[in-house]
């Protein structure tokens, strides 16, 4: 099969008399259709437009709906007055867990460090009293023999678990680097409601 050459194609030539040529068979084609077909092909695309407007309408009411039902959502929220110094300070000491609570608080420690495979041989827990805070600082310290992977699960599970506990330092030791198991001293200081006076 032979390549066709691109100079080889056909041009298409218009007549110069197009356009009064197409006027002139459109007032044919009308006279012959008669004023009934008329009619109906301008109700034809009367309804064509009325449609498509219709659609557009619809379109625009659901986009609005949306945004209506969204302004709703928000105006139903309460508003929440800016927070202050002193309602912020008091909400602090209504989020501390009360002193009595420091018992269940130290069982949740232990149940996060078995939870990462850490036994706590020992541990030393010291008050700390602050006579401007309203608050008690519970100083606890727990040296740690354990891979650092576990430490480090336990460290984010504690704090995790126990959302006014607070790390304060930690500290780690290796005997030899061949060793997998690291020496650790982790101190946490837990902050808890002062106690109530009787």
């Amino acid at each position: 099969m032979a390549a066709i050459k691109s100079g080889a194609l056909p041009k298409l030539k218009l007549a110069p008399n197009l356009a009064p040529r197409l006027a002139w068979q459109t007032r044919r084609l009308l006279r012959l259709a008669g004023p009934g077909a008329v009619a109906g092909i301008a109700c034809a695309l009367l309804a064509v437009l009325a449609q498509w407007h219709a659609t557009q309408l619809d379109q625009r009411q659901t986009v609005l709906t949306r945004q209506l039902n969204a302004a709703a959502r928000a105006a139903a929220v309460p508003h929440t007055p800016a927070p202050t110094a002193a309602g912020g300070v008091a909400a602090f000491y209504a989020y501390l867990p009360a002193h009595d609570a420091i018992p269940d608080q130290l069982k949740e420690l232990v149940k996060v460090a078995q939870q990462s495979g850490i036994a706590l041989a020992k541990a030393e827990y010291k008050p700390e009293m602050d006579a401007k805070a309203g608050f008690l600082r519970y100083r606890i310290t727990l040296p740690v023999k354990a891979d650092y992977a576990s430490v480090q699960t336990f460290l984010i599970g504690a704090l995790q678990a126990l959302p006014t506990l607070t790390l304060d330092s930690v500290a780690f030791k290796r005997e030899q680097i061949e060793s997998g198991d690291i020496d650790a001293r982790i101190q946490f200081v837990l902050l808890v409601r002062q106690e109530t006076r009787r």
